[in-house]
């Protein structure tokens, strides 16, 4: 990339400041309606919780992805956070992970529609066949979530996290019952519809706000993967975040705006981040004590 330099810095300069805010607040959307997805699966757990609190949250995650490994890491602390208020952990930490498993499904599951629908020889091969993998990979996982009898059968593999068995078994309990609230999961998929296509369309705009536009299969079909590549361990998914972007999206736009386009979405990141940690410290139920952190050592 580094003969890219000067092409790169071109389209850093040429960014159009109100199209790139444009695209910040539709992402600011999709993590408000993501929010709303999440305050209902913790309140089907019997806790009552504000929409302000659970968005709190979800900011705080995106503060502490900066630090934690994976573009995950924060999940864990906003589940940690979620107990303390709740003082149930296996069901603050079982919604968080259904709060997950369903975004990143319907993600996935968007992906697969578009490229089913797409004919052959347009997407590349290795694309379509890794999303098809993924998208078989997901469905497996749910299936094991809700089939208690079919989960038991991999049992066994226990032993590889035997420290943490007995916790991470009362935490599958709670995600089984989920799939007991059918209309609770029929809202929930439908929330995450509406917020992945707002996380679209805010990288589409992010990236019409350097002069390039993407067609809307590409961002169906590709988006998913670079998020995918987040979840590799990384902080916060740098590195695989960019580098897949410019992989999977170069083609269309250019390696050197698809470059750019990677680097202004990391600022919309950092931009949310910073908000979250600007509620993480002037918030006082969001500090930890020593003794907190000894209880939850020895729970």
């Amino acid at each position: 990339m580094r003969d890219k330099y000067p092409q790169i810095l071109e389209a850093f300069a040429s960014t159009k400041v109100p199209i790139f805010l444009l695209g910040l607040v539709i992402f600011t959307a999709a993590i408000f309606t993501g929010s709303i997805r999440l305050k209902l699966l913790i309140e089907a757990q019997g806790t009552v919780v504000t929409l302000k609190e659970v968005l709190s949250l979800t900011l705080i995650g995106y503060f502490f992805n900066n630090f934690l490994p994976t573009s995950i890491g924060g999940d864990v602390m906003k589940a940690y956070y979620l107990s303390r208020k709740t003082g149930k952990k296996a069901s603050s930490y079982a919604s968080v992970f259904v709060d997950r498993i369903i975004g990143m499904f319907t993600m996935i599951f968007m992906a697969f529609l578009a490229i089913f629908f797409v004919e052959e020889g347009v997407v590349d091969p290795a694309l379509r066949y890794t999303i098809y993998a993924i998208t078989f990979g997901s469905v497996i996982l749910i299936v094991l979530m809700t089939n208690k009898k079919l989960a038991q059968k991999f049992s066994f593999l226990f032993f590889l996290i035997n420290p943490i068995k007995e916790k991470l078994m009362k935490i599958y309990e709670v995600i089984h019952q989920y799939q007991y609230q059918r209309a609770l999961m029929l809202k929930s998929f439908l929330i995450s519809f509406v917020s992945q296509i707002l996380f679209f369309t805010s990288l589409g705009v992010v990236a019409m706000s350097i002069g390039s536009r993407i067609p809307v299969k590409d961002l169906l079909i590709k988006t998913p993967m670079v998020s995918m590549m987040s979840l590799l361990p990384s902080i916060n998914g740098l590195g695989l975040r960019e580098g897949s972007t410019v992989v999977l999206f170069g083609p269309i736009i250019g390696h050197d705006k698809a470059f750019a386009m990677s680097i202004l979405w990391l600022l919309v990141l950092l931009c949310i981040s910073v908000v979250g940690g600007l509620i993480y410290a002037f918030s006082p139920q969001f500090k930890i004590k020593m003794k907190d952190i000894d209880k939850a050592e020895t729970a």
